[in-house]
């Protein structure tokens, strides 16, 4: 009651500042009660007629409820301010909504790290395998033809390309720092490399690291040019859209299609 009184007080000053500016006070009236239910006309009457009952037989009360002033019987006031504590739980439920959408895009981001850290493993077995194998073959006796194989996929894995593998070679304080030699074989950053997950732009990346360190061969300028055309389109477009599905004139799309079949080395002379 002492902050009702001083609200009246505070009130009761404004008016003599300023009598004709200032505007009664207000407050939100709040009865409950119960009615019978019957027809429409019926329910309003019953209703009408237990809003009079109450108002004649409970004792009304004031109360500041969450900085605002109500008035009403008991029932009533259980009410006040829930108009309040429905706006300020739906701007909980938003935060953690919010809050959830994040960690599902981290968790997305690890299951891809997850991903490519599995491809790593397979390929350092590959190499591992041929490093037992190739010893095998030159200094004891017994080579068989599955190391044969296992030497040629070895050998395979060493001299491709392999964007996204090769991008976390970058990752922590003992990883690579010439990022100018990852942009030169791939053609983006080892950064933004990691943030891709559709595999045919990986395919891309590595098809051209495999032309760019080719010794025997030389690429074509077209090439060259189509695979600089691909990665402007593809720095421009979403990358959450597959640009091989949709619309065809996808510029990303045609920028792909036109550099997978355009000739990639040079004819030896």
């Amino acid at each position: 009651m002492a902050d009702l009184v001083q609200s009246l007080k505070d009130h009761n000053t404004r008016k003599e500042i300023s009598p004709v500016d200032q505007e009664d006070p207000k407050c939100d009236a709040i009865l409950v009660t119960q009615s019978k239910v019957s027809s429409e006309e019926g329910t309003k009457r019953d209703a009408r007629d237990a809003f009079g009952q109450a108002l004649g037989e409970e004792e009304l009360e004031v109360k500041m409820v969450m900085g605002e002033l109500y008035v009403g019987n008991p029932r009533g006031l259980g009410l006040a301010g829930v108009n309040t504590e429905i706006a300020s739980l739906k701007g909980k439920v938003a935060s953690l909504e919010q809050k959830d959408i994040l960690k599902d895009t981290e968790i997305a981001k690890l299951k891809d790290y997850v991903s490519t850290l599995r491809l790593a493993g397979q390929d350092y077995r590959r190499v591992r395998n041929r490093f037992i194998s190739t010893f095998k073959r030159d200094k004891l006796d017994g080579v068989t033809q599955s190391d044969l194989d296992i030497i040629r996929e070895g050998n395979i894995t060493v001299h491709r390309g392999d964007a996204a593998v090769d991008a976390l070679l970058y990752d922590g304080i003992e990883g690579r720092y010439d990022t100018y030699t990852f942009e030169e074989l791939y053609g983006m950053h080892p950064s933004d490399v990691k943030k891709i997950t559709h595999k045919e732009t990986i395919d891309i990346l590595n098809l051209h690291a495999a032309v760019r360190a080719n010794n025997d061969k030389t690429g074509t300028d077209e090439f060259y040019k189509k695979f600089a055309e691909f990665i402007k389109a593809f720095r421009m477009s979403d990358p959450k859209v597959n640009y091989l599905i949709g619309e065809s004139t996808n510029a990303t799309r045609a920028a792909y299609w036109s550099l997978l079949k355009c000739p990639r080395y040079k004819d030896s002379a």
